[in-house]
């Protein structure tokens, strides 16, 4: 739970919620709003809401949630939605991107359910149509992708959660039933399109809750609390992850930014001092781009836990583990999805207790062959420090001729 919200609002508003699928009488609900919801900001009723739709203990569905904000409107003629925020009607801020490709996403799974009915009525329907939508429908992965890691760090650094850990979860069970059912159509015309046709209503009933949550929690809150730099970031950082959409034309860069730009770059100049590293001596900028120039990628987190350094050798886009500044300050655990959590805190403590020395993986991703080392980190006392990460593309290696080279030219 928030850490911020009061329990007898809580469940306050959850008795509501029940009155409301128990389809009592409209002069109850209406006193019921009038003396609990109205006299609460907006923010507090989101939150509250995001908080009884998250809770295992409940069962409260979007459209549930979705009837609280008509009623709302109809009593106080006001959405809980409208929380405006300078800019972003401009395309390229990041709440138009988002809510330009939910609106895809909704016209997208229109087109494919009306595929499968056809399909389902008539066997000899051709099926190329289909899979090329269900194909399109794959963006999801982007967008998931980005808000999980743009979206979700920074709504932590207010205090906000519970709704990373459940919206993500929930994104992954949508991965999971977006595999099987391409799976299953890539089987098409050997399959019983019954089967299909329940895998597809599956995923499509989880793509709807979660635009809906999106609609109507995810964006309301995060404009409650973004301030412009935050959504300068996310911003910034987006094209990392690609778009469901077309990519903007521009990147959106509020007046102030573009203000302070030589002001940045004078305080950000590095420190010419020199500094002791290893058997050597080097500046603050030497160091910072001998790192930058390893053909590694190094990811450092300290004995907190804290996610607190990634080095710049390519582009976030072009990473093979795609970190952005935004994550920067993140707790370790927030940086996995929640099925993954307890295998990487468990290597965690296995590296800080000396159990392990390090741990190795490796995998195919498209034409590269990654190789990824986790090793503890410690000081010349024996105290722990830290976890250092370093993944390289080892493909080259395996490329190379068996022919020794030792010559330069």
């Amino acid at each position: 739970m928030e850490t911020h919200l009061d329990i007898r609002r809580i469940n306050t508003i959850k008795e509501i919620l029940l009155t409301l699928k128990l389809g009592e009488s409209e002069q109850l609900i209406q006193d019921a709003f009038d003396e609990h919801v109205q006299p609460l900001n907006k923010t507090d009723i989101l939150l509250i809401l995001q908080e009884l739709k998250n809770s295992t203990t409940n069962d409260f569905t979007m459209d549930d949630i979705r009837k609280f904000f008509d009623i709302y409107l109809e009593l106080y003629d006001h959405s809980l939605q409208s929380i405006h925020i300078p800019n972003e009607k401009h395309p390229s801020h990041p709440i138009q991107i988002f809510k330009k490709e939910n609106q895809a996403f909704a016209s997208l799974l229109d087109r494919v359910n009306s595929l499968v009915e056809a399909i389902a009525n008539d066997a000899g329907h051709p099926t190329d149509q289909l899979m090329n939508e269900i194909i399109q429908l794959g963006k999801i992965y982007s967008h998931y992708n980005r808000k999980e890691k743009l979206f979700f760090p920074i709504l932590e650094r207010y205090r906000i959660y519970s709704i990373s850990r459940i919206m993500w979860a929930e994104d992954d069970r949508i991965r999971t039933l977006y595999k099987g059912t391409k799976r299953m159509m890539e089987k098409m015309p050997d399959i019983d399109f019954q089967y299909v046709k329940q895998a597809y209503y599956d995923l499509e009933n989880a793509c709807r809750e979660m635009l809906l949550e999106e609609e109507y929690m995810l964006l309301p809150i995060t404009k409650s609390f973004f301030k412009k730099a935050d959504w300068f970031a996310i911003a910034r950082e987006s094209k990392a992850f690609g778009y469901a959409v077309d990519e903007p034309e521009e990147t959106w860069i509020p007046d102030e930014a573009l203000g302070n730009k030589n002001t940045e770059k004078q305080s950000n100049t590095p420190n010419e001092e020199h500094l002791r590293f290893g058997g050597g001596y080097l500046t603050i900028k030497e160091a910072n781009h001998i790192l930058n120039n390893l053909p590694l990628e190094i990811t450092f987190v300290d004995k907190n836990g804290i996610f607190k350094y990634f080095n710049e050798i390519v582009e976030s886009s072009e990473m093979m583990f795609i970190r952005t500044p935004t994550s920067i300050g993140r707790h370790v655990a927030m940086c996995h999805p929640p099925k993954s959590m307890k295998k990487v805190m468990q290597l965690i403590q296995d590296l800080k207790s000396k159990k392990r020395q390090s741990e190795t993986m490796w995998f195919k991703k498209k034409e590269e062959y990654v190789h990824v080392t986790y090793k503890g980190v410690f000081d010349e006392n024996g105290e722990y420090i830290g976890i250092l990460e370093y993944v390289q593309d080892i493909q080259p290696f395996l490329d190379l001729t068996r022919e020794v080279k030792r010559e330069l030219r």
